[in-house]
């Protein structure tokens, strides 16, 4: 025989009447708060408004804006190029987000955001790495072997986790860098250098006015690598997609 169900209780149906009263009550009242200016609004008073919104729940019309960005990240480099000449040039930093950015927002092919991903993995990379360790960072590949490096950060006390995914990240920074410096500049590229940056917006008690543009990035700068040459096909394709981007 099926069990028969057992009937909620009084103090259960009261209950969630309760929870769900409030849960309409407060999704109208922070409806009205970020609603334009109505009679309603008026009676109830922005300033009471706000008092129930901002101190218990940390809440602007921007952090309900699907829009509103609150972090970015950079990713800048900059590569030594032997030319036909056979003395080694040093290039200007190039701004790599900045340009993507620039050309086409915050979307199209996944190619495009390549950059930032690389900015984020990067960032997050080394900042996982114990701060006293992160100055070994930025030693040039000639004057730090790599393997010598890793032995100095287990040393340090970053795990074995930290240093894979440090290694790993500026590994694929190094190699998409060789990727475009060779397709931006020719001749031979010798050695690559990545610098990546991070701004945050405040917390909303501090922040104000204060907007994720008006912020400068907290830069790092990590030491020369010897560059990752590619493939020739997939140098060629790469030859094409930036011909294409900075025509």
């Amino acid at each position: 025989m099926p069990e028969t169900a057992t009937p909620p209780r009084a103090w259960q149906r009261w209950l969630m009447l309760v929870l769900g009263g409030a849960v309409v009550v407060h999704s109208a009242v922070v409806g009205l708060w970020l609603s334009p200016d109505n009679p309603i609004r008026e009676s109830v008073g922005g300033r009471t408004l706000a008092a129930y919104v901002n101190p218990y729940f940390q809440q602007s019309p921007r952090a309900l804006d699907p829009g509103a960005q609150f972090a970015d990240e950079s990713l800048e480099l900059r590569a030594r190029i032997r030319g036909e000449s056979g003395e080694l040039e040093e290039t200007a930093w190039v701004d790599l987000t900045a340009e993507e950015l620039e050309r086409h927002g915050t979307v199209g092919p996944r190619i495009l955001r390549a950059p930032r991903s690389l900015a984020t993995n990067l960032n997050a990379a080394v900042r996982e790495i114990p701060e006293e360790l992160q100055p070994l960072l930025a030693e040039d590949y000639g004057e730090i072997d790599l393997v010598e490096l890793e032995g100095l950060l287990f040393e340090g006390g970053a795990t074995s986790d930290e240093t894979r995914r440090y290694f790993a990240s500026h590994f694929m920074a190094t190699r998409y860098g060789t990727l475009y410096a060779t397709a931006r500049w020719g001749g031979i590229v010798e050695q690559i250098q990545v610098r990546i940056g991070l701004r945050r917006v405040p917390d909303y008690d501090e922040r104000g006015d204060t907007e994720l543009t008006d912020l400068e990035f907290e830069s790092i700068d990590l030491g020369w690598r010897q560059a990752v040459p590619a493939g020739e096909g997939a140098q060629r394709a790469f030859n094409d997609y930036v011909e294409r981007e900075t025509a």
